[in-house]
């Protein structure tokens, strides 16, 4: 059974890359298809750690909400991580620009969260009122909440690493 009033994860995806990359193009990349997608997007952590010769340690964590309905409420959390952090100049991928070079974790995950605005929380028969609720429509939200969240995560994991020029345009997931 689907569990009520709690986030639960759906879609998760793990990327590392090490190399030359366009840092600037990327986090752009990715607050661009969070927001076109209806997220309301946060950063909700930025940490720059510079005690170490070989370049900086960086943390961003994003965050992206959607109501999706009054009883269904979307999130997606994006996590970058990169180590010896050094801006450069020079040519990547044929052109002459700044870009950034290291080692880099992408960490992209999607989560469902049922009854957001806890209208089956407090009594008992409140509670059974909701789980019956759940039951009732779970092949929907399956179908159109946790399933396309799932993806969701594959879609953007699939458009980072076509931007990182990590394989080819194409995936099994579309």
């Amino acid at each position: 059974m689907l569990p009520i009033r709690k986030q639960f994860t759906v879609g998760h995806t793990f990327i590392k890359y090490k190399g030359n990359y366009d840092f600037d193009g990327l986090y752009k990349l990715v607050t661009n298809w969070i927001t076109k997608r209806r997220y309301e997007l946060q950063e909700k952590k930025y940490r720059d750690k510079t005690d170490n010769i070989m370049g900086n340690e960086v943390e961003i964590d994003l965050t992206g909400e959607k109501k999706e309905t009054p009883f269904v409420r979307l999130w997606i959390y994006v996590s970058f991580h990169m180590w010896d952090y050094k801006e450069k100049e020079g040519k990547l991928h044929g052109e002459t620009k700044n870009f950034t070079g290291g080692r880099i974790t992408i960490d992209i995950e999607t989560k469902v969260e049922l009854d957001w605005q806890g209208k089956f929380k407090g009594s008992k028969a409140k509670k059974l009122l909701g789980k019956l609720y759940v039951w009732i429509m779970k092949k929907e939200f399956e179908v159109k909440n946790i399933d396309a969240q799932e993806y969701e995560a594959l879609k953007l994991e699939q458009e980072v690493k076509k931007f990182l020029k990590m394989e080819t345009d194409t995936h099994a997931y579309g």
